[in-house]
């Protein structure tokens, strides 16, 4: 276990959302998470947990978890896996970017993660840590209620515990999750969220208060995410369109589409980032596998336009000062609402007019919009301070947990 001698704690307590995912948003708050920390002058492990359920637990969990939409997500697996069987050259491309991704991983999150199997193992582990904190990304979501891990109920009572930018990934918790979600809520130190939504949540269901916080990647400057940018070998040569859309609508890439016929310039697009999308299949005149998140960093900030329907793709858009235009990925009528965190992004730096809503908008006229950065970026300081001082009370709240166990 490493130790850091100018606070003399070992801050082992980090959750974040990794595992088995291409999505690039994902890869960049966990870094972006693991390089301010570290800034701040702590070190850092990253629990991570192999689940062990017995045959009790599993009869116990199943009706809820297939209630909570792990039937949904099972098949999506199999659709994926079918996908991969009988389309050659995406399985091929899929690979090429899962090696890409996964060296990304083994290079700055497997060196300081710590491994844990069986939730017996995990909770007993946890008192190798002086303060443990869950970081941003969708933590929350209604499956992550019943493993006791996202949500920090394998803690020892005895080690201080927050949560910083997590996000329920929806609007509203579901209703037979509101007592286990206020339960978890309650046994937090502090907590922070991500977003607007994720705060009335909190104080709607729990007796603690929530601080809305910037996402990690927030948190660094742009010039330290472009200095992490000349780390990619990548160069496509300007003006071009860059797309990251995750979502299945084909209304938004023929927006896209209409937007390069207009300009004349070429699309580079990130197709089949979560699954096979029919509607990715021939768009784009440029599709790079061989991507991993700093990449990801370097084409987008030399991009003439961006188009995306991706919360962390929006974040790069505002962070470079892109001209950008951002997609809801599902139909306002439909009821799969993940969409607050992008209304609370663009609201909070009065970028409303960034998002794109196909009634009647012309996008060659919107994307060429002027955006007040000036407002960003004085809005942007002034929450990566409070911010930052969130997370700096978080951490320190180890040294709570010391004095604690003397007395």
């Amino acid at each position: 276990m490493l130790i850091n001698d100018k606070k003399n704690i070992t801050v082992g307590g980090v959750i974040i959302m990794h595992k088995n995912h291409n999505n690039y948003g994902t890869s960049l708050q966990g870094f972006a998470t693991i390089d301010i920390v570290r800034e701040l002058g702590y070190n850092l492990r990253i629990i991570r947990y192999n689940k062990k359920r017995t045959l009790k637990e599993l009869i116990i969990n199943t009706p809820f978890l297939l209630l909570s939409g792990a039937l949904n997500t099972i098949i999506r697996s199999l659709k994926r896996k079918t996908h991969l069987k009988l389309n050659h050259n995406y399985s091929k491309n899929i690979v090429i970017r899962t090696n890409k991704v996964n060296q990304f991983k083994k290079t700055y999150f497997e060196p300081i993660s710590d491994y844990y199997t069986g939730y017996k193992h995990l909770s007993e582990s946890s008192k190798n840590y002086d303060v443990v904190f869950v970081g941003s990304d969708q933590v929350w979501g209604p499956l992550s209620l019943y493993s006791k891990f996202y949500n920090l109920l394998f803690v020892d009572p005895s080690i201080p515990k927050f949560s910083y930018a997590s996000s329920f990934g929806i609007s509203n918790v579901l209703p037979w999750q509101k007592k286990g979600t206020a339960k978890y809520l309650n046994q937090l130190d502090k907590v922070g969220v991500r977003e607007i939504q994720g705060k009335i949540i909190v104080e709607s269901l729990s007796n603690n208060k929530a601080t809305v916080v910037l996402d990690p990647t927030l948190l660094l400057t742009v010039e330290r995410w472009q200095e992490l940018a000349k780390k990619s070998t990548h160069s496509i040569e300007s003006p071009y369109i860059f797309t990251y859309i995750l979502g299945k609508r084909e209304d938004t890439r023929n927006t896209v589409k209409e937007l390069s016929n207009k300009t004349g310039y070429p699309i580079v697009s990130m197709n089949h980032i979560d699954d096979y999308l029919s509607v990715d299949v021939g768009f784009g005149d440029t599709t790079p596998y061989d991507v991993d998140a700093f990449d990801f960093i370097k084409l987008l900030s030399n991009a003439t336009y961006v188009c995306t329907d991706s919360f962390h793709g929006t974040i790069f858009s505002l962070l470079f000062h892109k001209q950008f235009m951002t997609f809801y990925r599902h139909k306002q009528i439909s009821s799969k609402s993940t969409e607050s965190r992008i209304d609370s992004l663009l609201s909070v730096f009065n970028c409303e007019s960034r998002l794109f809503n196909f009634d009647g908008q012309e996008i060659t006229k919107s994307m060429d919009e002027p955006i007040d950065y000036d407002f960003f970026e004085e809005k942007l300081k002034k929450m990566r301070e409070e911010s930052l001082k969130f997370l700096k009370t978080g951490l320190e709240l180890s040294e709570k947990g010391k004095k604690d166990e003397k007395s």
